[in-house]
């Protein structure tokens, strides 16, 4: 198992990027954004928020909200993370101003206007809501009793599919509980998991952390730090980003994906939305592979930077994986009266399922003709929106209405909600979605919802279609 690291080598694993070619710090109290990213540990940690520059080093242990959120964030500007997690109390920002020792002069991607009132007022209105009403907004209990019920689901399901009452269920019976199981897979990742990574589970780092990985880890086989690093780290900060967002393509060619006018068009193109939906089958097992390729070995997840991962998180890791084997393949195969070809055409089912129903919830939302790509046409280093406005711009919901919508995609048809406040339990957002509505309409903002999930199903299709028909070159930026 490789040593922890204590401080990344800059020269070698930072990349090099447009416009930002500082390597040394320029002056006592001001930092280029490679000086900060030196400073991505627990014995060394700054951040950057608002273009200042601040020491956490000796904040780390004290951190309310525990220490691996800030250590993700370290070396890096967390702007909107800091806001996000936070909208509704100033004290972090008086503890932070505490802490101030200089300003960036640079930034490692591109930055956004600063909040104008959108983003305050809108949060004001929550917080009020939440006050008036008495509520937790990171109230664990509805995701702890729905996953129970989701859980033993998911057991029984198992059991059947994999033969554990001999000659009890025939062969297609097995086949639907494959089925079965591979939504039950699922469920907890896009409920319990989800708002364990974004903190929304509970108010403190002990239920995030076992939540999330007990579901992630043990039960998916797939693992927490290295979904931190792509959806927290980078989706949500900088979402529908070109060259920025982990869950858009990296480069200008070779992704199989063209998503946004920027990346060279090819023939092969013209086929992408027949031949990518079949290939979201294959997420989760893409998933348990990129977590020891990218993130652990490759240092990297996309374009965002893997900070230094400790020995305890390498010892999880692989404890997680040989437990998920135990369980999943071992025991089936050693225990259960069952054919190696049975097992393996009904775990291919239930993982082919697994992985179409969580790319299809997370695709629609993003990856549609309803939703804006910054700087998807154009290099820049400026957004030319808010963090908060381009969430939305960036976002599409979908299904109000339905209950069932909301529980059976973990609420990520609220996903204009989600982003803004990610932070809070999925299941108020029903009730503070109303809110956002009204603010946005307050401020001129476009708050797009389709009326159901298929609706927004061909959105996505139809923007694969059209990004593939279109034939646009890329645009070549020298410099």
């Amino acid at each position: 198992m490789p040593p922890q690291s204590e401080a990344m080598d800059v020269t070698d694993n930072l990349r090099r990027r447009k416009g930002n070619e500082a390597l040394v710090n320029t002056g006592e109290d001001k930092f280029s954004w490679r000086d900060v990213a030196e400073h991505n540990s627990e014995k060394s940690l700054y951040i950057i928020v608002d273009n200042k520059v601040y020491d956490l080093t000796n904040w780390v242990d004290k951190h309310p909200g525990g220490k691996e959120v800030l250590l993700l964030m370290a070396g890096r500007d967390a702007t909107a993370a800091f806001k996000s997690y936070h909208p509704f109390t100033d004290k972090p920002r008086k503890i932070l101003e505490k802490f101030e020792i200089g300003s960036v002069i640079d930034h490692e991607f591109p930055t956004y206007k600063p909040d104008e009132g959108f983003y305050s007022t809108m949060s004001d209105r929550i917080k009020e809501y939440f006050q008036s009403n008495k509520m937790n907004p990171k109230d664990p209990w509805p995701g702890v009793w729905r996953m129970a019920l989701v859980s033993l689901c998911a057991l029984i399901s198992f059991l059947a599919c994999n033969n554990y009452w001999v000659d009890v269920i025939p062969l297609y019976g097995r086949f639907f509980f494959a089925v079965l199981f591979g939504i039950c897979q699922a469920m907890p990742l896009l409920h319990v998991m989800h708002d364990s990574s974004h903190t929304a589970f509970g108010n403190t780092q002990n239920w995030w952390s076992y939540g999330g990985r007990l579901f992630m880890d043990f039960y998916a086989g797939a693992n927490m730090t290295s979904w931190h690093y792509q959806h927290v780290v980078g989706h949500h900060i900088y979402t529908n980003l070109y060259q920025a967002d982990p869950d858009l393509p990296v480069s200008d060619e070779g992704d199989p994906r063209r998503l946004v006018g920027r990346q060279q068009w090819k023939n092969v193109y013209k086929y992408q939305h027949l031949y990518l939906p079949p290939l979201y089958g294959v997420l989760g097992l893409k998933f348990r592979i990129q977590d020891l390729t990218d993130t652990f070995f490759g240092k990297s997840n996309g374009p965002v930077r893997v900070n230094p991962i400790s020995t305890y998180r390498w010892i999880e890791m692989w404890l997680a994986k040989s437990v998920w084997v135990l369980w999943r393949i071992v025991i089936p195969l050693q225990f259960f009266e069952i054919t190696a070809f049975e097992y393996a055409a009904l775990f291919l089912l239930s993982e082919w399922v697994t992985g179409y129903y969580l790319a299809f919830n997370f695709q629609v939302s993003h990856v549609s003709t309803e939703c804006e790509y910054p700087l998807g046409e154009a290099s820049d280093n400026l957004v030319n929106d808010e963090w908060a406005i381009s969430q939305v711009k960036t976002s599409v919901d979908y299904g109000h209405n339905s209950w069932l919508t909301a529980f059976f995609s973990g609420a990520l048809n609220y996903q204009v909600t989600h982003h803004l406040y990610p932070g809070v339990s999925q299941y108020h957002y029903p009730a503070i979605a109303p809110i956002i509505k009204k603010t946005c309409a307050e401020f001129g903002v476009e708050y797009k919802c389709l009326p159901n999930f298929w609706s927004a199903f061909r959105a996505h299709i139809d923007h694969l279609r059209n990004m593939g028909m279109k034939g646009i070159p890329a645009e070549l930026h020298m410099g």
